[in-house]
């Protein structure tokens, strides 16, 4: 993880380059540092998406299949993608850039906004753009890990997006994995920690993505919170996926094992209770995840692509 005054000077580095436009040697000779050096800033700022270069791909929708999703599912709104992507990598871009202009739109002055981390959240953090500023609080809605990818690092893309969005950024001081039952009940009662849950509940708009539980593609495994075996065995006991760490069957419904007891941080049900939960998955292999997500009860607002749509329209996935 970055110390705060390298972050700061990677920030400031590529605010000048890309924001102010500056060329590479007038910002050596504003900050005191060679050419070469500027330029090895702005590499390591790419690099450690300090610094992201958003494409604005043309947003095509299948106003069909949206209008199915919330006609069988009884959602407020459905946002489906329709394109011609392949590359999964590129799909999930695409896909975020949907959501990012969707909670663009739908966030207020002064909105609290709970999020739950993961590949697909990452990416719709990165496509909010720089210059929506709507004085919206963040609130981390789920612990750390000790040793993330950048897109489970929970604290820093809480940070990121509280700065885009112009608001403060609330952090749950708390890992997301506790060793047992017993410790996360511990943890779950200190005071710190359940004054940021308590905001998490008073959010006004969730985020969440939706995993399913195959190994190859799988968060839990990805994190290092879940070994494939066990992913493997819940699935043989009927659970499907996976939205703010728990895991849930195919009916939407808590499935009953020891990882959901241990995970610090917002609830099924407490997601349920928000004025509105947005949740964002991809790709035609998750369709029976998302099915079961949105079975849950959970979701007022689905962005997805028609790929993972018409699967789910057609067969109930």
């Amino acid at each position: 993880m970055l110390d705060a005054a390298h972050h700061e000077l990677l920030a400031r580095v590529a605010a000048m380059y890309y924001q102010q436009e500056l060329t590479q040697n007038e910002i050596a000779a504003a900050l005191d540092l060679s050419r070469v050096k500027v330029h090895r800033l702005l590499k390591e700022a790419r690099d450690t998406q300090v610094a992201r270069i958003v494409i604005d791909w043309p947003i095509k929708r299948a106003r069909n299949l949206e209008t199915r999703l919330i006609q069988q599912f009884g959602l407020d709104r459905a946002l489906v993608l329709q394109t011609s992507a392949t590359d999964p990598a590129l799909l999930r871009r695409q896909i975020a850039q949907l959501a990012a202009r969707y909670l663009e739109g739908a966030l207020a002055d002064h909105d609290s906004m709970s999020i739950c981390f993961g590949s697909t959240t990452y990416e719709v953090i990165s496509a909010i753009r720089i210059d929506f500023q709507a004085n919206v609080n963040v609130v981390q809605a789920t612990g750390s890990l000790p040793h993330a990818l950048k897109e489970f690092d929970s604290s820093a893309l809480t940070r990121q997006l509280a700065q885009k969005l112009g608001g403060q950024a609330h952090y749950l001081s708390s890992p997301l994995l506790a060793d047992s039952a017993a410790a996360a009940a511990v943890i779950r009662a200190q005071a710190v920690v359940g004054r940021t849950l308590e905001q998490v509940r008073r959010a006004d708009i969730a985020l969440v993505g939706i995993g399913d539980l195959h190994p190859a593609r799988s968060g839990f495994v990805r994190a290092g919170v879940a070994a494939p075996h066990e992913l493997g065995a819940y699935r043989e006991a009927g659970a499907i996926g996976d939205m703010a760490w728990q895991i849930f069957d195919r009916a939407g419904k808590l499935f009953p094992c020891e990882l959901n007891q241990r995970i610090i941080g917002i609830r099924l049900d407490e997601l349920r209770a928000l004025p509105q939960t947005v949740a964002v998955a991809v790709g035609v292999e998750k369709a029976a995840a998302i099915a079961g997500a949105l079975r849950s009860g959970v979701i007022n607002v689905l962005c997805t692509d028609e790929g993972a749509a018409a699967r789910i329209v057609t067969d109930g996935a």
